[in-house]
């Protein structure tokens, strides 16, 4: 955690977690393709999970973006899809339980509690 804390700019202190652990996974994914020989990434990020990232952009950043569907990463060595950026996620989630495959909540690795903004956009959303 004091790493991440320090994981800005010139070892600035950053005010989430949240960026240094998603680079951290991406990193040690793209290495783990890497060493398998595969050129492709594929995630699993659904369209409620684009949807809450683009209104956490537009609210908290200023920037009207969110995941993209399909993109090389900088080293243009491995191109990172998401094919179920279509699908809502209570649609992936009663699949994973008819095909009895384990549907793992979401939490917070570095504070070990659900991701708090996150789970605010969601709420939100879920009114809508």
């Amino acid at each position: 955690v004091d790493r991440a804390n320090r994981s800005g700019r010139g070892g600035s202190v950053v005010s989430s977690l949240c960026a240094f652990c998603a680079r951290m996974k991406r990193g040690n994914l793209y290495g783990c393709a890497r060493k398998n020989n595969c050129n492709k990434l594929v995630l699993a990020q659904h369209l409620d999970d684009c949807a809450e990232s683009f209104l956490m952009s537009v609210m908290h950043n200023g920037f009207l973006r969110t995941m993209k569907a399909h993109y090389k990463i900088n080293a243009g060595d491995i191109s990172v899809i998401r094919p179920m950026v279509y699908c809502r996620e209570s649609l992936m989630t009663e699949f994973a339980k008819a095909a009895h495959l384990p549907v793992i909540n979401e939490n917070c690795p570095a504070c070990f509690e659900e991701p708090k903004e996150r789970a605010r956009i969601k709420k939100l959303l879920s009114r809508e």
